[in-house]
């Protein structure tokens, strides 16, 4: 059964089991999304094994790191409520795999905050991060985030209209042009 993304609550919750939506994607694979777990640590970093350089980057929201064990423990202990991530897995608990992440942290203001999405390279152009990014904008909204903002490199075209399907508009930046900042205003 398919919940909506008011079954986030916008914090990572403390039980074991939390609270899992079951969406399918354009090719009809079933695909669970949750928030990330502490004990998610050793999945994210077979995910972030995966990734190239440059998704790393998305997954980091900007910040290349290395993918090892620690940062795979760092990413997946988030300080709720300030930073949310929701996982999206397929195949049989508990031997699923992750196929993509959406993250956002807020600004101290509480007002706006930075998002990103990553989706394994075997996974892309199914539908994974669009279903990622609704639920996390869902989250955002619930949480009263008026402001989400997304910093992409020019060239990444799969992006940007990832982005202008979910609404985001664009700007250049002025100080860097090899880089595009995203907004979206949630209502």
């Amino acid at each position: 059964m398919t919940q909506t993304s008011s079954s986030f609550p916008g914090a990572r919750p403390t039980t074991d089991d939390p609270p899992t939506l079951v969406e399918h994607l354009r090719d009809g694979t079933v695909v669970r999304i949750r928030p990330e777990l502490p004990r998610d640590a050793s999945r994210e970093q077979a995910f972030l094994s995966r990734l190239s350089s440059e998704a790393l980057s998305y997954r980091f929201l900007g910040l290349v790191k290395e993918s090892g064990a620690a940062t795979a423990r760092e990413l997946t202990s988030l300080d709720v409520p300030r930073e949310v991530a929701l996982v999206a897995l397929v195949g049989d608990p508990p031997l699923e795999t992750e196929i993509g992440v959406a993250c956002y942290r807020l600004h101290d203001d509480g007002s706006r905050c930075d998002c990103a999405v990553t989706v394994d390279p075997a996974w892309q152009n199914k539908g994974v991060g669009r279903l990622l990014m609704r639920h996390l904008i869902g989250v955002a909204r619930a949480q009263g985030v008026r402001w989400m903002y997304a910093v992409d490199a020019v060239r990444c075209a799969g992006a940007h209209r990832l982005a202008e399907h979910l609404g985001f508009r664009s700007r250049p930046d002025p100080e860097d042009p090899a880089v595009v900042t995203f907004e979206l205003e949630l209502e």
